[in-house]
């Protein structure tokens, strides 16, 4: 994927601009925890279904160093009676748990940042359709359907966000890697999200001991 290949450069650039080699190049909210919230969309297919946009929200925390930073982070897709299967197992929810390392390479009014992770996608909750009676046939399903509702992925992201004191407004844009052939969700995910940003304090202790 040549998104993620470009992402991971950028990243491993900005974590080498963000070694400490001099004073002047400190973040003025480097070494800071931050609080995100977000929403927009995610884009996905299943194997019954093409390219479906639905809307979604999630929180995240950025541990953030001098220009580098790592954000855990917890995303869901809300969608209704999405289809996959052969159209037999239907599902609504899509969550997403991510790890991302970012890079923030640039001080600039808006500042670019890019980060590549990894993370895990699931299908939340799914269930058969009614119009499969026999109930050995719907346990049999149901089994399929419970293995092939988790997949791990690898994530490539890129956002530009603009600053203000402990306050940051972002939009951001990410790519997931395709869930193998099994899963209930079909190629690469794309979202978009909009939020914000809060900082919490310092996080100079932790992130040192950390080694960022």
């Amino acid at each position: 994927m040549t998104f993620l290949r470009r992402a991971a450069s950028a990243c491993a650039l900005g974590l080498l601009l963000g070694l400490p080699t001099a004073a002047h190049a400190q973040r003025a909210d480097s070494y800071t925890w931050k609080l995100g919230l977000d929403a927009g969309s995610m884009i996905f297919s299943t194997r019954s279904q093409g390219s479906t946009v639905i809307p979604s929200a999630g929180a995240h925390v950025l541990i953030l160093a001098r220009r580098s930073g790592l954000m855990f982070g917890v995303d869901e897709g809300f969608g209704s009676d999405e289809r996959s299967q052969g159209g037999l197992i239907l599902f609504n929810d899509i969550r997403r748990y991510q790890a991302v390392l970012m890079a923030f390479p640039f001080q600039l009014a808006l500042e670019p940042y890019f980060g590549i992770g990894a993370g895990v996608m699931q299908v939340v909750g799914p269930r058969v359709d009614p119009v499969v009676q026999d109930p050995s046939d719907r346990a049999l399903l149901l089994t399929t359907a419970q293995d092939a509702s988790t997949s791990g992925f690898v994530t490539g992201l890129a956002g530009i966000q603009g600053r203000w004191k402990r306050l940051a407004v972002f939009a951001q844009y990410q790519i997931h890697s395709s869930p193998s052939d099994d899963k209930l969700l079909k190629g690469p995910m794309h979202t978009f999200h909009v939020g914000l940003r809060i900082g919490l304090g310092s996080a100079k202790e932790g992130v040192r001991a950390g080694g960022y």
